[in-house]
Parts: C-alpha cells; sequence; structure tokens
C-alpha cells in the first residue's frame, strides 16, 4: 500500500507536465539562435562601451577647451557733451539712431557767441588801426632822424671847412707878428691878422656849436624812435592778443554745433531743443560698433592660455549662434583687485576665494546681425588652449572601467536561468 501511496506522489501532474513542455521549448529556442535576452544584454554592453569611450573623450576635450559664463560684450562707450553752456536750439538725432562720424547731433543758440566773435573782431580791428598809426609815426621818426644826421653831417663839414680858415688865419697872424719884430710890416697890418684870426676863431666855435646841437637833436630823434618802436611793440602784443581772443570766440562759435567724434548708435539720449545745458553736461552716450568680449576666466583656468588662440563666442542675444575670435590680451591682475574697494587679505580671518582675470577676446569679422550688438550683453567663450590629448592616467582609468563593466554586464546577462527558475517563471 505504501508503495502505491509513492507511485501515486511521483506522478506528474498535467500543469507539471505542461510548465516542462515549455522548458523543453525554451531550450530548443535557444538552440536555435540568440535569445531576446542576449540580444539585450549585448545592447547594453555596446552603449556601456559608448558611454565610457565618450566620457574619455569628454574629458580629453574639456581639457583642451577653457569655457565661462561670467563673459559680456564689451566697447568703447563715447560721452558726447556740450563744450559751452547754451540753450539747445535743434536735436537731430533720436534714440538708437545710428549716425555716422562728423555727423552734426545738436545745435546749440549762435547769438550770443556770433554777438562775441563780433566784439572780438573789432577789438582785433581796432589793434591793427593803431598799430598801423604807430608804424607810421615810427617811420616819421626815423626820416626825421636822418633828416638831422643829414644835417649834423652838413654842419660838421662846415666845422671842418671853418676850422682850416681857422688854422689859417692864426698861422697868418703869428707870422705877421714876427714880421713885425723885425719892422717889415706895420702894426696896422698885425692888427688886421689878429682880427681875422679871431673872426675864424668865433666862427669856428659857433660851428662846433652848431654841430653839437645837431648831435642832441639826433639823439632825441633817435629817442622818439624808440618810443614809437615800443609803442608798436605794444600794439602787436594787443593785436596778438586780439587774435587770440577773436580765435576763441570763433572757437566757441563753432562748439554751438555737437558733431558725432565716432560712428554708432546713440543711447541714453537725454536732451531736447529749448533745454538750457552747461559745459560739459552729458548729452548722451554713443557705441562705437567696433566691439569685444571681457570674459572672466577662473585663475585656475588661465595656465595654458595664450595670445591669438582660438575662440568659439556663442551669444545669448541671439539664441546661442556662434561667432569666431581670438584671445587679444589678459589682465595682469585679478579683477577683484582693481575694484573700487579692492579686497585687504592682511586684515582678518583669510578664506581663499579664487580670483577671475579678466580677458579680452576680439572677433575675427565685424558682427553681422539684425539685432544691435553692445556692451553687456551676455556671452559664452570657449577657448581652445591646446589640442586634443588623451592622458595616460585617464585612458588607463577608462580602460579598467570599461573591461569591469562589459565583464559585469556580460556576465550578469548571459549567465543561464536555474531550472528551478524556469519551472518557476513557468508555473507563474
Amino acid at each position: 500500500m505504501s508503495q502505491q501511496l509513492e507511485t501515486i506522489k511521483t506522478i506528474p501532474t498535467p500543469r507539471d507536465t505542461a510548465g516542462i513542455g515549455e522548458i523543453n521549448r525554451d531550450r530548443i529556442r535557444v538552440g536555435a539562435g540568440p535569445s531576446k535576452r542576449t540580444l539585450i544584454t549585448y545592447g547594453i554592453a555596446a552603449l556601456y562601451a559608448l558611454l565610457v569611450i565618450g566620457g574619455l573623450v569628454f574629458l580629453a576635450n574639456s581639457a583642451a577647451h577653457q569655457s565661462t559664463d561670467d563673459a559680456f560684450i564689451d566697447g568703447h562707450i563715447v560721452p558726447i557733451s556740450a563744450k559751452i553752456a547754451g540753450r539747445v536750439q535743434n536735436v537731430y538725432v533720436t534714440d538708437n539712431q545710428d549716425v555716422e562720424k562728423g555727423a552734426a547731433v545738436v545745435e546749440l543758440d549762435p547769438r550770443d557767441l556770433d554777438a562775441a566773435e563780433r566784439q572780438k573782431a573789432a577789438a582785433k580791428e581796432s589793434a591793427a588801426a593803431q598799430a598801423n598809426a604807430a608804424q607810421a609815426g615810427l617811420e616819421q621818426a626815423m626820416a626825421h632822424v636822418r633828416t638831422i644826421e643829414a644835417t649834423t653831417e652838413s654842419d660838421r663839414a662846415t666845422a671842418d671847412a671853418d676850422k682850416a680858415q681857422e688854422d689859417k688865419a692864426q698861422s697868418d697872424w703869428h707870422r705877421y707878428e714876427e714880421l713885425f719884430k723885425t719892422k717889415v710890416v706895420s702894426p696896422s697890418d698885425v692888427d688886421q691878422f689878429r682880427a681875422a684870426a679871431k673872426a675864424s676863431q668865433a666862427t669856428f666855435d659857433a660851428a662846433q656849436k652848431k654841430v653839437a646841437s645837431d648831435e642832441a637833436q639826433v639823439a632825441e630823434a633817435r629817442a622818439q624812435v624808440s618810443a614809437f618802436a615800443a609803442v608798436l611793440e605794444s600794439i602787436k602784443a594787443k593785436i596778438g592778443q586780439a587774435d587770440a581772443d577773436l580765435a576763441a570766440a570763433q572757437l566757441n562759435q563753432s562748439y554751438t554745433l555737437v558733431k558725432a567724434p565716432e560712428a554708432g548708435r546713440v543711447t541714453q539720449k537725454s536732451v531736447e531743443p529749448g533745454a538750457y545745458v552747461q559745459a560739459g553736461q552729458n548729452l548722451f552716450a554713443l557705441v562705437p560698433k567696433n566691439v569685444w568680449v571681457t570674459a572672466n576666466f577662473k585663475e585656475d583656468q588661465i595656465g595654458k592660455m595664450r595670445v591669438g588662440q582660438h575662440v568659439e563666442i556663442a551669444i545669448d542675444a541671439l539664441h546661442g549662434q556662434k561667432f569666431s575670435g581670438r584671445v587679444d590680451s589678459i589682465q595682469a591682475g585679478s579683477g577683484a583687485r582693481f575694484s573700487l574697494l579692492p579686497p585687504e587679505n592682511a586684515t582678518g580671518n583669510y578664506v581663499k576665494v579664487v580670483q577671475r582675470v579678466p580677458v579680452k577676446i576680439v572677433f575675427d569679422k565685424p558682427l553681422q546681425s539684425d539685432l544691435p550688438i553692445g556692451p553687456g550683453e551676455s556671452v559664452v567663450p570657449t577657448v581652445k588652449v591646446s589640442g586634443i590629448e588623451f592622458a595616460p592616467f585617464n585612458v588607463a582609468a577608462a580602460f579598467v572601467i570599461l573591461v569591469a563593466g562589459l565583464f559585469l554586464i556580460l556576465r550578469k546577462g548571459l549567465r543561464a536561468p536555474s531550472l528551478e527558475g524556469r519551472v518557476a517563471g513557468a508555473h507563474r
């Protein structure tokens, strides 16, 4: 009886028989070709290998390129201001208008300056007339000097002739005195020659005094010439001052028309016709089209950065559109050191903070865009600091991770399930 019961227990039920049949059919399908589990396993392994290789390439590419989002468009901002005070008569520009270099942008009321210019011109003409009068007086005084000098020369020649006559009369007188001593001539002859000698002496003395008077007149005339020359020089100095005043008035008059010093776009316009502006007052700002990028890289990013390296610039305002550029220069020092309130690291507790260094990046070509690009707009520059190099340590680490991962994936994915697991799966 016990043997019959054991025989009954070992007889498989129809449900067990069906499960065994399915297992046999699975074995037949496995033997016929790769199962779905095997294909999925190989797919996961391939995907894992691609991820590891891609990560290695990403690390190498990241080491060859340095990027930052702390970067902005930069450029010269030219403040346009009035050089003189006055009332605004005309404004020839509007907000955000493009203007060319030398174009008139603002005009001040020129009437006050026109009157000042005419006044300075009249003062210059008056000084010129005075100079002409002084020049004429100087020339007249010089002519008078020449006349007196000629008279003096004539009188000096007359004096010389009188001297000769006086010498002859003195000689005749002395000779007749000697002859009188020998009783050759009469006393009347001696008296006659004595009187002639004294008359010649008086004539010569008068001629000498006339020459002295002429010389005094010459000295006086020359002093007058010097006085006229000094007056003329003074008037010439006044002419120079009047000419400078006229030039300044004309220059101020030219300042009534404000012109654009550079080509660019009008921004922050704050001037309207009728307003009174002071000298140096800012009217608006002019932003030239020549812009560049100021990128603030971390100090550990600029180790391989050099001037001339290629840069790819993505502009946020253009939805990340990329432009080509190059590194122009690197600032000598961090931006914090040149700020309004630089840090004092020698006071208090010190906490090391990674500093940022401004790097100037210029575009290879002028920006061509429908949207105006100006200072302050955000960009993302990527500097190629070196070629893509695979470090031996990174390659070795990636190889170990790849092999270990593939081994685990293939081992777990290709391992055949146990018979009990299959039967249990069939029952479920």
